[in-house]
């Protein structure tokens, strides 16, 4: 008879745990990796679209601000014609918004211009195609970009002046150079976060308006589909990928009151080193519980090959006796299941820490945007009364600026110790994202969520952050209510009580 090499159990039982543990493991780890990817994209691309639309409202008042003025300075020329001195000293004191003011009768001609060296002067005929617009439809309008009777590539802002018998008599035009230091661009480029994120602005012909890099502003931008979008008067955000092959998460956000496109995008390669440092520290963490369960894994094979060697022996032998086994089978039995359980309770141990780990912010310790969610979605499905309290810190970026980014942090985690203690057993904290937080109330009374953000915003004011001093936060309230529809809804309707907040002069309450 051939005699063939026997292969022991507690190898195979072995090398099987050990494959087992490697791929789980590995999709683990890859599971985990994919998931705080998604989260990352996610929080990006909402980042990147609420800064846009956030842009785009202050760019909007902004614009509503500059017509403002520009309409009283017409105010002014309509009693007594502005003469050269008064629009100096107008200037002056406007000189943040516009590079530079004129006033042109109604033949378009310059009657008296500020500053007075911008290469033009009084008795200049305007010869554009913005001038000519603003003469013949004598309203208030913006321009689209332009080469100026200056040579400056510029937008026009301007409003019309008629006497008090309602004649027109010109029209007064503010304007801003394109490619120079002016309103828009101090605007736009003051929140630059130096992680290759920017932020760009098209015209309604998806015309380059600002742009970090100025030989790119006049361009015009084909085959880009958030600029489409854009100009079709969308706001929202998507993953795009330019012409260059670079990926970025991209917000936009429309302003009606001139018809620009504003994009807030962020390179999807900041995603990168994160990611990595997530896989090293999985792999890290994960070893020597590797290891410890390898060993386990060992002494379990051979706990469980040695019976059944035994029970095979005892087979054979029941086949020619008549012992009774039936104790042995069941103390094999019993072992077996016994080791079963253990290895797969710390499986299920493991894997609850994993699942923690996914829903709290890895700063504050709160829960995080995706618990935020999940939990609202829940509340609202099982139609549980409760309010939403969001906070946002007044000035945080002098915090960053003047103490830097670790200091920050430290803000950061102790107003989140103490939104934690003076929540509610039964209410959620979470972080919102950078330096906004949220409470999640379980009542059906608005006015006890708006006495406890009361208190919340109180108990901060009143704190002292050493050594930063004392801080402030803006808050929005609101209360669910059935007729509102979707959470998105709700949430917007909290963040414009926040919004209010902010625009009242912050350090306040806002419930809607």
């Amino acid at each position: 008879m051939r005699s063939y090499k026997k292969i022991k159990l507690r190898h195979i039982l072995s090398l099987l745990v050990i494959s087992a543990m490697f791929l789980t493991a590995s999709v683990g780890v890859y599971a985990a990796v994919r998931a705080s990817s998604a989260s990352l994209s996610s929080s990006y691309l909402q980042n990147n679209a609420q800064y846009a639309k956030k842009l785009a409202s202050n760019t909007e008042e902004l614009l509503d601000l500059m017509h403002s003025n520009l309409v009283s300075l017409a105010a002014v020329s309509w009693r007594n014609k502005i003469n050269q001195n008064e629009l100096d000293t107008w200037f002056q004191t406007n000189q943040r918004y516009f590079n530079s003011v004129f006033f042109a009768d109604a033949n378009r001609t310059i009657q008296a211009i500020s500053p007075t060296n911008v290469g033009i002067g009084a008795g200049t005929k305007l010869t554009s195609s913005a001038s000519g617009q603003a003469a013949s439809e004598r309203t208030a309008f913006i321009s689209d970009p332009y080469v100026g009777a200056s040579g400056r590539l510029l937008v026009l802002i301007s409003t019309p002046v008629f006497d008090k018998d309602g004649e027109y008599e010109g029209f007064i035009g503010g304007t801003i150079y394109l490619q120079e230091d002016n309103v828009l661009s101090r605007q736009l480029s003051e929140h630059y976060y130096g992680n290759g994120s920017y932020v760009y602005v098209v015209d309604k012909h998806g015309r380059l308006i600002f742009h970090p890099n100025p030989i790119r502003i006049n361009e015009f931008v084909k085959g880009n589909e958030v600029i489409e979008r854009v100009k079709s008067g969308n706001s929202g955000y998507k993953t795009i990928e330019n012409s260059d092959g670079q990926s970025y998460f991209a917000g936009y956000a429309y302003e009606p009151d001139s018809g620009w496109g504003i994009v807030s995008q962020t390179p999807k390669t900041i995603l990168d080193e994160p990611i990595r440092t997530l896989e090293k520290s999985m792999i890290l963490q994960a070893l020597p519980l590797f290891i410890l369960i390898l060993i386990a894994a060992l002494w379990v094979s051979r706990q469980i090959s040695s019976p059944l060697y035994k029970l095979a022996r005892i087979s054979e032998e029941a086949a020619v006796s008549s012992r009774h086994v039936l104790s042995v089978n069941t103390r094999l039995r019993g072992t077996y299941i016994y080791e079963v359980q253990q290895l797969a309770q710390s499986f299920d141990n493991y894997v609850k820490v994993l699942s923690d780990e996914a829903h709290l912010d890895g700063l504050t310790r709160l829960w995080n945007r995706k618990m935020f969610d999940l939990t609202i979605a829940e509340w609202i499905d099982e139609g549980t009364q409760f309010s939403l309290i969001l906070l946002d810190v007044d000035h945080f970026k002098r915090i960053n600026d003047t103490y830097g980014h670790v200091m920050g942090d430290r803000v950061l985690i102790e107003l989140a110790s103490q939104i934690r203690a003076l929540a509610g057993v039964r209410d959620v904290a979470f972080r919102y994202g950078g330096e906004e937080y949220g409470v999640l109330v379980r009542t059906a009374d608005v006015h006890l969520a708006e006495l406890l953000a009361e208190r919340i915003r109180e108990e901060i004011a009143a704190a002292a952050f050493d050594p930063v001093g004392r801080l402030t936060v803006s808050v929005g309230v609101a209360h669910c209510s059935p007729e509102w529809g979707s959470a998105k809804e709700f949430i917007h309707r909290a963040d414009m009580a926040l919004y209010q907040s902010k625009a009242g002069g912050r350090n306040r309450t806002t419930v809607l």
